[in-house]
Order: C-alpha cells, then sequence, then structure tokens
C-alpha cells in the first residue's frame, strides 16, 4: 500500500473513532440518567448556562494551546493554533469510548496530517498527559493552601508530591526547555482550576451563599478527582469515576454541603463538560475546508 494511502486509511481510522465516541457518548446518557428528572432541576440554572458553557469552553481552549506548542516543537511543517484546534476537537470525542485512550489513538492516526511522526505523536501525547497531571496538582494544592479546614500536614503532602511530579518533569523531554516545561505546566493548572471553579460556582449557588473556604475546598477536591478519572484505565471520559472520587473525597474530609446537592453539581458538570465536547467537534464541521 502506498504512503498516501495510508494516510488516507489512517485519517478515516482517527474519524471513525469520533463517530462512535458520539455513539457510545449518547449511549451512556440514555442508560446511566434519567434526563427528565435531571433536566427539571438543571431549568433552573438556565440563566447561568452561558456562563458555564463559556468557562468550560476556555477551560478547552487553554488546553488546546499547550497541545498546539508542544506540536510545534515535533511538526516538519508550520501551521496556526487553528489546526491543533480542529484535529484535537476533532478526537477529543474518542476519550468516551471504553478504554479513555482512543482519543490518543484518534491523534495518532492523524499524525501524518500534521507532519509529524509517529513516534512524536506518542512523545506529545505521553508529554501532554505529565503535564497535565503536574498542572492538576498545581491547581489543587493553591486552592487548598486557602481552605482553614484542610489539616496542615494534607497541605504539605500535597505540596511536596507537586514538586517532585514537576522536577521530574524537568528531567525529560530536553527538546523543551525547562522554562517551557513550567509555562506549560502552569498554563495547563489555570485550565483545570476553571473546572474546579465551575463546580465550586455551581455549589455555592444552590447553597445561597458565599464560602470563600468551602468554594476553594469544592474546587480543590473536584480537581483531584477529575485528575483520578483521567488516570484510572478504561474510564471512558472519566465517566462515574471522576464523580465517584469527587463523593469519596467529600465524604472524607467531611464536607458540609448535602448529598442530595453534590450529586446534582457533579451530574450538572458533567453535563456541561459533556456539552462543550460536543460542540467542539461540531464546530471542526465548519473549519474543515480551511485544515484538509
Amino acid at each position: 500500500m502506498s504512503k498516501e494511502k495510508l494516510k488516507k486509511v489512517a485519517y478515516s481510522i482517527g474519524k471513525l473513532l469520533g463517530f462512535l465516541g458520539l455513539a457510545f457518548l449518547f449511549y451512556k446518557l440514555s442508560t446511566e440518567y434519567t434526563l427528565k428528572s435531571f433536566y427539571t432541576k438543571a431549568k433552573a440554572f438556565q440563566a447561568y448556562l452561558p456562563f458555564f458553557i463559556l468557562l468550560n469552553f476556555l477551560s478547552s481552549i487553554i488546553g488546546i494551546y499547550v497541545w498546539h506548542l508542544m506540536l510545534k516543537k515535533y511538526a516538519k511543517r508550520n501551521f496556526g493554533y487553528l489546526v491543533s484546534y480542529y484535529y484535537f476537537a476533532k478526537t477529543e470525542i474518542a476519550k468516551y469510548l471504553p478504554g479513555n485512550l482512543f482519543h490518543f489513538v484518534g491523534r495518532q492516526a492523524m499524525a501524518s496530517e500534521l507532519g509529524i511522526s509517529q513516534v512524536a505523536m506518542a512523545k506529545v501525547s505521553l508529554l501532554f498527559t505529565l503535564l497535565l497531571v503536574a498542572g492538576t496538582l498545581i491547581a489543587s494544592t493553591l486552592f487548598a493552601f486557602f481552605v482553614s479546614s484542610v489539616a496542615f500536614q494534607m497541605k504539605l503532602l500535597l505540596g511536596v508530591v507537586t514538586i517532585v511530579v514537576i522536577l521530574g518533569i524537568l528531567f525529560i523531554y530536553p527538546i523543551f526547555s525547562n522554562h517551557e516545561k513550567l509555562l506549560l505546566s502552569i498554563l495547563f493548572a489555570f485550565s483545570i482550576a476553571l473546572q474546579g471553579v465551575l463546580l465550586a460556582w455551581m455549589i455555592q449557588l444552590q447553597l445561597g451563599e458565599q464560602n470563600l473556604s468551602l468554594f476553594f475546598e469544592v474546587a480543590a477536591i473536584y480537581i483531584l478527582s477529575w485528575l483520578i478519572g483521567f488516570v484510572t484505565p478504561g474510564a471512558s471520559g472519566g465517566l462515574g469515576v471522576r464523580e465517584g472520587a469527587f463523593i469519596a473525597l467529600a465524604n472524607f474530609v467531611q464536607l458540609s454541603i448535602s448529598q442530595d446537592i453534590v450529586l446534582f453539581s457533579i451530574l450538572f458538570i458533567r453535563f456541561i463538560n459533556i456539552l462543550v465536547d460536543l460542540l467542539l467537534y461540531f464546530t471542526t464541521l465548519f473549519i474543515q475546508k480551511r485544515i484538509v
């Protein structure tokens, strides 16, 4: 088979994974959630929905920008952010397939379209994961330090783990300077922090009060649960794992919020996450002619 045909086959595989991800996503929603009862309660927050979507979208845009900067280091041709946005958004939806890794597989399949070797794309995906872990730890640690109810020992542990992970990353991928790796980690920290802010804001709205300590505590717990869902093998987009981890962590620290509010909030934010992933995917249909 010629090189050109192999490129077409690989690209088709990437597109197919995107469609399969969509199908599996809708299947999961239809089997796990009662949409009618969820919609009834969520309707009370419809005025805030555009702001929630905007924050989540901004989080994704920042994450894609980090990926774009990584790709530029290995690409054999020059391309703008919109190209990286297209391929990332096109494949991200495949994370909802069983295995929690098919978004990476899709990007491997599309590597040649970006002028990147298979080995280089694998390196990018690995570094993307490592920096995302580092960014998540940075964000959760910063939030935790503003919470008076979190024990100093726990804060210290989080801080030490964060420093160790960052130092470990500085010793790998010499193609990136230490300054660049730190910058990418900080960008990821900001991106993930927005996810924590989303859930904390949602809970504060239901409580009807402003409590900064509780706000930071919820954000820190959710960010850690997000990380658990991200690194758990086989968890499709972290579905179920992230939510379960948040409830477990909230119970562990004896979070002073009713179970009903916690359950609805994490479900509502998951709905926002899924909606934004779908929006990202469908926007690629409008820019496809400018990319491929």
